[in-house]
Order: C-alpha cells, then sequence, then structure tokens
C-alpha cells in the first residue's frame, strides 16, 4: 500500500470486501505501508467514481466517503481507518523500513513485524495489504524492494487456530494466465500450511486477487455473496488446488519447506549476532557467536538444498 493509492478502484474492492466479512470478527488491518514514488502513475484508477451508476451500488457509504477522500485531496491511509468504515478495526500503519545496508533492512523488518504481530495479537482476521503482494521469486528480507511484498514466512507467522488471514495480491503476466496464477498460489500456500485457500478476483482496471487463507464456511459464504453483488467485476475461486500431477506438487512443497527453513535460520543467526554485539560479557558474547554460527549452517545448507532442487 502506498498513500497515493488510497480511494482507487483497488481501495474500493478491499474495503468492500472487509466490511462484507467484519460483523462478528475482530479484524486487523496491516497496510504494509511503502513510501510514495512518482515514476509511474499508479493510483490513477479513480475514474469509477465518476461512474456511481455502474459502481455505487456495491457498497453505497463506502463509494461516498473515498468519493470525498480523493475530492479532499486528502489521499492518506488515516483517511480509511474511520470507524464507519470498519467499526472496531485494529490499524498497523506504520511505515515499511525501506533505508540502509541489506543487513540493516532485513533487521529492521524483522523488527518491524514483531510489532505488527503485537498490535495486531488479539484479531481472528487479518488483512495484509503489500503493495505488489505475495513475495517474488527469489525474495530476500532485505533486498531493496522487499517491503512491498509478504513473505510466505511471515504469513506462516501469523497463521493460528481460529484466524483467518486475506492477502492482496496484484496479478502479474505469469505463464498460463491469471486462473493458473492463482492456482500456483493456492499450491505454495497450501503447502506453507494453510488448510484452506480461497481468493476473490477483481479484474476492475488491473486485475487483483484477495487470497481468504483458513477461512471457515460462514466467511466464504460472506465472500462469494459480495462477488454475486459485484456482477462482472469480481469472481469467485474457491478451494485452490494446482494444475500439475502429485510429483510436481510434492516437490513444490519440499521446496517450499527449504525455503522457509532457510528464512527461519537465517532469522535466528541475525537475532544472536544482534544479541552478541550488544552484549559486554565475553563469555557470554562466545556462546551467541557459536549458536550463530551453527544456525548460518544450518541456513547455508538449506539454501544449497534449494539450489539444487530449483534446478532439478
Amino acid at each position: 500500500m502506498q498513500n497515493r493509492y488510497v480511494g482507487d478502484i483497488g481501495d474500493y474492492m478491499k474495503l468492500a470486501l472487509l466490511r462484507t466479512l467484519l460483523p462478528d470478527r475482530s479484524l486487523g488491518v496491516a497496510w504494509w505501508l511503502y513510501p510514495d514514488e512518482n515514476h509511474n502513475s499508479d493510483g490513477r484508477h479513480i475514474s469509477y467514481l465518476d461512474q456511481p451508476l455502474l459502481w455505487r451500488s456495491l457498497d453505497p457509504p463506502l463509494f461516498d466517503h473515498l468519493k470525498a477522500v480523493v475530492a479532499s485531496g486528502m489521499r492518506q491511509v488515516a483517511a480509511l481507518e474511520h470507524e464507519a468504515l470498519l467499526p472496531g478495526a485494529r490499524f498497523f500503519s506504520e511505515p515499511m523500513p525501506t533505508v540502509g545496508s541489506r543487513a540493516q533492512r532485513r533487521e529492521a523488518r524483522l523488527a518491524w513485524f514483531e510489532r505488527l504481530q503485537h498490535t495486531l495479537e488479539d484479531c481472528d482476521l487479518l488483512f495484509l495489504d503489500p503493495d505488489n503482494g505475495l513475495e517474488t521469486k527469489n525474495f530476500d528480507l532485505g533486498a531493496p524492494l522487499s517491503g512491498k511484498s509478504v513473505a510466505l514466512s511471515e504469513l506462516r507467522s501469523l497463521r493460528r487456530p481460529g484466524r483467518t488471514l486475506i492477502s492482496y495480491h496484484h496479478q502479474t503476466r505469469r505463464p498460463g494466465g491469471h486462473a493458473v496464477e492463482l492456482d500456483h498460489w493456492g499450491a505454495r500456500l497450501r503447502a506453507v500450511g494453510f488448510a484452506e485457500v480461497d481468493a476473490v478476483r477483481a479484474g476492475a482496471y488491473s486485475p487483483r486477487a484477495f487470497f481468504l487463507l483458513d477461512a471457515d464456511v460462514e466467511l466464504r459464504d460472506r465472500a462469494s455473496g459480495l462477488v454475486e453483488r459485484g456482477g462482472k467485476s469480481l469472481s469467485w475461486h474457491p478451494k485452490l488446488s494446482p494444475r500439475s500431477s502429485g510429483k510436481e506438487l510434492e516437490g513444490a512443497i519440499l521446496l517450499e519447506k527449504r525455503s522457509l527453513d532457510q528464512a527461519t535460520s537465517t532469522r535466528h543467526t541475525i537475532s544472536l549476532c544482534a544479541k552478541a554485539a550488544a552484549t559486554p560479557d565475553l563469555p557470554e558474547r562466545g556462546r551467541f557467536i557459536k549458536a550463530a554460527l551453527l544456525w548460518y549452517e544450518k541456513a547455508a545448507a538449506f539454501a544449497r538444498r534449494v539450489m539444487i532442487r530449483s534446478r532439478d
């Protein structure tokens, strides 16, 4: 999410979905707020606000609110945190850390994510709004543009019994088309540990998907009901499954597990190095360094296995 997007068609779709799912749930919203960029015209998709006969019926109060926000020129996520829009919701609006070296960004991202978890701990319905969506190929938390994506390891950390996650994903030009892309992510999200993976796809202006992870029957019914009201602008994709052979799926799951194990080992290594640097006690520092080296060796081993499997 970027502030310059506030009020665009993507916001209308995501907030209409959240307002549909919200009743009797404790909603937490993590904006995944990324600094505004000026190199493109993203955020321009607001012409729908000039077509009320076509768009307003999906959610009239929401439509009117977003139209007023855009007209005011105050396009900030704070304008979406209005109590009347999402009653009782909690928000994590802290900007994504993007400065420093790769190692510094990675460490800052881990600390940022811990604060997110603490802020939204009591919520049983979490919405994640990364700028681009799910992690890219060869994803690294410390990479310059990593703040635009949510890592699968982060989704796994947020997963718990009785909680549903909703994660935004901007669809790409993946070979095979958008339906194949949804199935691809269905397989990968199942490999992370989610038993149920569904998606609401919004095709207006620019295609995007909202993955519902471990949603119960009531939430799934609400989501499909919204799709029915949305007409051609929305589509419902329940119980996503891969269009690949069992052997291919088994390989994908194994690769995913090793990638996540590598991410976990890397996090432990970074954390222990930070503790070693902070302690003045030399014997204790030595123990931290020794433990960090062990986790580093594990991370390197997992990385080698992932590379071998990827070549296969």
